[in-house]
């Protein structure tokens, strides 16, 4: 994907983000070449088993060279400052080393000109209760408990904790423009799964559920802090892992790949709604 797209290919991607680009806007102020850009996250943003892994990158994170980041990085010559890591959540942003690493946060400085952040769904158990199941139901070993009540309250208070991590990029970074970039659709909105997807009727209700919260909490969080959301959920209901074009992987995928995570056509369309949103100028 070039950097400057089609006319037709950004109305696209913009509809998608129920936004309207201004024909020939320029990128917004502060996002020239090497402006600095930091990403913040957990998995989806980080996106393991898409290869090739960044040079550096801790084997625990799965940084990918083609995560949304790195592409959008690359196109528009930022210097991109990624610290998303697999596994995080918004205490590992804020205050909670993580495998000897520092918080998040402290990549974010005062010359930081653009932020873009993927966080709650470790917060709420939502790629760990999907895998838990698909574990169980699979006769796997050591599949983990999910404990639904637990994953219900932390549901009610994940807008908050998402809104403290923009509240403290806006704190080190006054003048970055903040994205939040939601999580692909993982599952159908309607009907069964498929093959590759071992999740019983039940569960399919709940997951659905917790994503659609977890969509609407990073929604508020984005309309209390000042942030602007990428909407990559919506972008990829039809693109969910049971469709002819998936955008994410399923349970049972081809080794080396992560499980119900974004493959790299995926990173690829987010990246592309992230530039769309820049380049039109969205954001603090």
């Amino acid at each position: 994907m070039s950097r400057r797209m089609s006319t037709a290919v950004v109305t696209a991607l913009v509809l998608a983000l129920t936004m309207a680009t201004p024909a020939g806007a320029a990128p917004p102020p502060g996002l020239g070449p090497v402006g600095k850009s930091v990403a913040l996250g957990s998995s989806f943003a980080a996106g393991p088993g898409i290869p090739p892994r960044q040079p550096g990158s801790p084997a625990g994170c799965g940084r990918s060279r083609n995560n949304y980041a790195s592409v959008v990085a690359r196109h528009d010559e930022l210097d991109l400052h990624d610290v998303s890591c697999s596994g995080a959540d918004t205490n590992n942003i804020l205050t909670a080393p993580q495998g000897g690493r520092p918080p998040q946060i402290r990549a974010v400085t005062r010359d930081t000109a653009l932020v873009t952040i993927t966080i709650g769904g470790n917060d709420v158990e939502y790629l760990g209760s999907l895998t838990a199941y698909s574990c169980q139901n699979s006769q796997g070993k050591n599949c983990a408990a999910v404990d639904q009540n637990r994953i219900n309250r932390e549901l009610r208070s994940v807008a908050s904790s998402i809104g403290k991590v923009v509240d403290a990029v806006h704190r080190r970074a006054p003048d970055a423009r903040v994205l939040l970039v939601n999580y692909l659709t993982i599952l159908p909105l309607t009907g069964p799964v498929c093959d590759g997807v071992p999740l019983t009727d039940d569960q399919v209700w709940f997951e659905r559920l917790v994503a659609s919260r977890l969509e609407a909490a990073t929604d508020e969080a984005a309309r209390r802090h000042d942030a602007r959301v990428v909407n990559a959920a919506t972008a990829s209901r039809q693109h969910h892992a049971c469709s002819s074009d998936p955008w994410v992987e399923r349970y049972r995928t081809q080794p080396g790949r992560t499980p119900y995570h974004p493959n790299k056509t995926g990173m690829s369309k987010v990246a592309s709604l992230v530039e769309a949103t820049i380049d039109a100028g969205h954001g603090r």
